[in-house]
């Protein structure tokens, strides 16, 4: 029994990785055929083995929980939300909260395409979220997934919730602004957690300066938007 969670929560960290099998057996030093057909439940792997697989994935094996002293990046399939929910239930608290980063509008044009990202903070554990880079539909095209762009809400994620106060968790909350090289540090997991912390505390509801860069990234004058809103009377 206990080898089949270890087996079904070292699947689950796999997938958001988004790395291939081969990579994490080469890692620890495995034939990947072996860790491949141990996920199917095909071949069995040593304990000795499974610790490692799992340290690298960094599970601990007593507790079952994901190392607290390390910012983990998990990259999201949106149109598969499984596998987050899946891992929001193996790992997560009962309340977790998130804030959506943008890049600087103030930056240079090209970070547009920074990557996209979010922040999930759950008891001890800090997550940074990355939508995959390119579609794995068809029907979607890489250059409408521009950063910043509403892509993922808490009530995706069980007991999820916005760390901006007053906004419910299936609705937008205004994105912190914060710099490309910052963006990038995220998705490399070059962050402390004093970092992400800080990060997450900036998090607040709605304001003026939200709503103009929102207008500004949509390509919205202030006139538009005062016609918008006229309209709704």
């Amino acid at each position: 029994m206990i080898t089949n969670e270890y087996r079904r929560l070292a699947g689950i960290l796999i997938e958001l990785s988004d790395r291939p099998v081969l990579y994490w057996a080469s890692v620890c030093g495995f034939h990947p055929s072996n860790v491949s057909n141990w996920l199917r439940g095909r071949e069995t792997l040593s304990e000795e083995n499974q610790a490692r697989l799992l340290k690298a994935l960094y599970l601990d094996l007593d507790t079952m929980k994901l190392d607290p002293s390390r910012v983990h990046i998990w990259i999201v399939a949106v149109h598969e939300p499984e596998t987050l929910k899946d891992a929001a239930e193996a790992f997560l608290e009962s309340e977790t909260w998130m804030t959506m980063l943008s890049p600087d509008p103030d930056g240079p044009d090209a970070l547009s395409q920074a990557p996209q990202v979010a922040l999930l903070r759950s008891g001890n554990l800090r997550i940074v979220l990355l939508r995959k880079l390119f579609p794995t539909k068809m029907s979607e095209n890489p250059l409408s997934q521009k950063a910043g762009t509403p892509w993922i809400r808490p009530s995706l994620i069980p007991g999820g919730r916005w760390k901006a106060k007053g906004i419910a968790s299936d609705e937008d909350a205004p994105p912190l602004l914060a710099p490309g090289p910052l963006l990038f540090d995220l998705v490399l997991g070059n962050v402390s957690i004093d970092q992400f912390d800080a990060l997450m505390e900036k998090s607040a509801p709605w304001n003026w300066k939200d709503v103009e860069a929102l207008a500004r990234k949509v390509g919205l004058s202030a006139r538009e938007v005062a016609e918008m809103i006229r309209d709704r009377k």
